[in-house]
């Protein structure tokens, strides 16, 4: 199982993460479950297969 960590990782680090629902705050809580609040992700999957190509380049630098 993937830990909500490394959804927060990686979500930061994608440049196609879109939030399931926008909400304007001063504080970006979005991202504060990661992927989990990506419309791509789904079915605990990344349906663009970004994920693992994310995390890989994350854990090599």
């Amino acid at each position: 199982m993937i830990s909500i960590q490394d959804k927060i990782i990686v979500a930061e680090n994608c440049e196609e993460y879109k939030p399931k629902v926008y909400i304007f705050s001063a504080n970006i809580t979005a991202l504060s479950q990661g992927c989990n609040t990506c419309i791509n992700y789904v079915n605990d999957k990344c349906s663009r297969k970004l994920f693992e190509e994310i995390e890989k380049k994350i854990k090599t630098n």
